[in-house]
């Protein structure tokens, strides 16, 4: 179907789609030179925000670091990198696309006999909004925003290659600039390293 036959809305979040895989795969590339446990992988991310009603599509470029932090005799924490394109559906205001980086520590434990692992993660990363309007009568007042986010999720297959997480995140600029109103998110991913 030609993108001139979709209500205009549609065009816009299909432009912002393409515009944020486009730069989720300049990020790739770039990671791709990082150290990383069994190179680089990709994250596919879907959430909704229940304020204002906001959709988000997003894609990541993550990569492990092959030491662990700490290595206990069941646990061990290990530390990603993620840089982060999504696309905001915002049904009252302009869409508008996020970019941005957040270090993830990632809790793990192997589960018994079987080729599975859970984890519990936390992040404090930065996020850069193409605009903050996310509504007629909200506004996230600036475009640098900080993202926090816990989760939970496991992990499977040969050498641990998908994943399967939920996570809960706040974006908020941690009041330097009044309102900080912030958004949360519940957003559910499936991650796989190639």
């Amino acid at each position: 179907m030609r993108s001139a036959c979709l209500p205009a809305p549609a065009r816009h979040g299909l432009r912002a789609c393409a515009g944020a895989a486009a730069l989720a795969l300049g990020l790739a590339t770039g990671a791709q030179a990082q150290p990383a446990a069994g190179g680089v992988d990709w994250t596919l991310t879907g959430g909704v925000a229940a304020r204002a009603n906001v959709r988000m599509l997003g894609l990541a470029a993550g990569w492990t670091q092959p030491e662990p932090l700490w290595q206990g005799q069941r646990w061990r924490l290990k530390l990603r990198h993620e840089a982060v394109v999504a696309a905001w559906d915002v049904p009252k205001a302009k869409d508008l696309l996020e970019l941005g980086y957040s270090p993830v520590f990632r809790l793990q434990r192997p589960l018994p006999g079987v080729a599975r692992t859970f984890f519990v993660e936390a992040s404090i990363g930065v996020r850069l909004l193409s605009h903050t309007r996310v509504a007629p009568d909200r506004s996230l007042s600036t475009a640098f925003q900080f993202s926090d986010m816990i989760g939970m999720g496991l992990q499977w297959g040969r050498e641990g290659r998908s994943t399967l997480g939920l996570r809960y995140q706040h974006i908020s600029n941690l009041g330097i600039k009044r309102p900080n109103p912030g958004m949360d998110f519940a957003l559910l991913y499936y991650t796989l390293r190639f």
